[in-house]
């Protein structure tokens, strides 16, 4: 029980390392897709479009496999507004609900957390859980959102993050193109 405990505070922390420190660097896995204004990622087992003003960062990690952010920049700390990480972990027999419950517990940490919803969702033909909530971070609020959904014995998260003046109901429109065009390859 102790090894998922860490590994949900190691996924949060990279969580919140993302929204802390970034590395606006193009990745090579960038592809126009037919429609002007989105791009298209497919690598390391999946594919999802996003809005093409928003850029890769060139940073990965043990269950990170993809991060992206929208390069306008706060305008109190010049850190991105918006940003998403996808990871991806072998189930290694945890059911989704237990990882999930285990993700909410420990997002519970963050200072001054409040969740802001909780709700299910369907992403590549899967049953999907998904939570938003908010918290500080050096006087500045930032939202999140997580969602969880299993998929060929992995377990899939993206967390989307905004930071205060930017919240998730601004970043709707890019966020629901990221999860309603996501496949597992």
């Amino acid at each position: 029980m102790k090894k998922y405990i860490y590994i949900i505070l190691i996924i949060i922390i990279a969580i919140v390392l993302t929204l802390l420190y970034f590395n606006s660097q193009n990745n090579v896995y960038n592809l126009t897709s037919g429609d002007k204004n989105l791009k298209t990622y497919s690598a390391n087992g999946i594919s999802f479009n996003y809005t093409d003003n928003w850029e890769f960062i060139n940073k990965t990690g043990k269950y990170s496999i993809v991060r992206l952010t929208d390069p306008t920049l706060n305008e109190t700390d010049g850190k991105p507004g918006a940003v998403v990480e996808i990871s991806k972990k072998a189930s290694e027999g945890i059911p989704l609900e237990k990882y999930y419950d285990e993700i909410k517990v420990g997002a519970s940490g963050v200072p001054g957390y409040k969740q802001l919803s909780e709700s299910k969702r369907e992403i590549n033909n899967e049953t999907a859980y998904e939570f938003s909530a908010s918290g500080m971070d050096n006087s500045v609020e930032e939202q999140f959102k997580t969602v969880l959904f299993e998929k060929g014995g992995y377990i899939y998260m993206i967390a989307f993050g905004t930071r205060a003046p930017t919240y998730l109901a601004d970043k709707n429109r890019e966020f629901d193109i990221i999860l309603n065009s996501f496949k597992v390859q």
